[in-house]
């Protein structure tokens, strides 16, 4: 009994010197790793819970990520963590830094750091386009309800090779060509007094619209 005591006493011995204690090893196992990445806020959806990122990467160059975000496990704030935000606070063109984790298929922004930056923020339009010339990167919109410029034809300039393309309510970047006669929300810089669009998503109806289906029956009778 007292030799049984002692085997005990000198494990437990063990786990204290080594500092980890039984699960301790499994849990640190099993932990996700935590990955980093800094850019530019291309494009959100706070509803669909989707951030789309143009990340900075090695060698000058930049490249597009998904994250996953939710008001409950995404925590937003600045430098120094001086002020909370929520999610709901984020916007197109912002530089932050998020730091996310494996969650299934995809990267969960658990941090999102906004980082001071002087480049313009994005802003949105949306509406019809009306004609498209990919040579030069220029395309014509005619404006919804956009900053209240309804019916209102705009030029906007794009890079065939960066400019970031989605088809509603996928959110993924696809291979499409967008077409006169398509319904697309633009987010869109202002530098030199031109539009530069960087991202665009097209829709395959103009959302929020309704459409109403009346069905007649007509029944014959016939006499014997």
């Amino acid at each position: 009994m007292l030799r049984h005591k002692s085997l005990m006493v000198g494990v437990l011995g063990v786990w204290l010197c080594s500092g980890v204690l039984p699960g301790a090893v499994s849990a640190v196992e099993q932990a996700a790793p935590v990955h980093q990445a800094v850019g530019e806020i291309v494009w959100l959806d706070t509803q669909l819970g989707k951030l789309q990122l143009y990340a900075d990467r090695s060698r000058g160059t930049r490249a597009t990520a998904e994250y996953s975000i939710t008001e409950h496990e995404t925590r937003v704030t600045v430098r120094r963590d001086q002020q909370f935000l929520a999610i709901t606070d984020l916007r197109a063109g912002q530089q932050v830094t998020i730091e996310s984790k494996d969650n299934g298929e995809e990267q969960l922004a658990t941090k999102i750091t906004v980082e001071p930056s002087s480049a313009p923020l994005f802003q949105r339009a949306e509406g019809t386009i009306e004609s498209i010339d990919v040579t030069p990167g220029t395309f014509t919109l005619k404006e919804t309800a956009s900053l209240g410029a309804a019916g209102v034809v705009s030029v906007f300039v794009f890079n065939p090779r960066d400019i970031v393309v989605m088809e509603s309510p996928s959110l993924q970047p696809v291979r499409l060509a967008v077409q006169p006669g398509d319904f697309v929300k633009v987010e869109y810089v202002v530098s030199n007094g031109r539009r530069h669009a960087r991202s665009m998503m097209r829709y395959s109806a103009v959302p929020g619209s309704t459409t109403t289906t009346t069905t007649t029956t007509s029944t014959t009778t016939t006499s014997q």
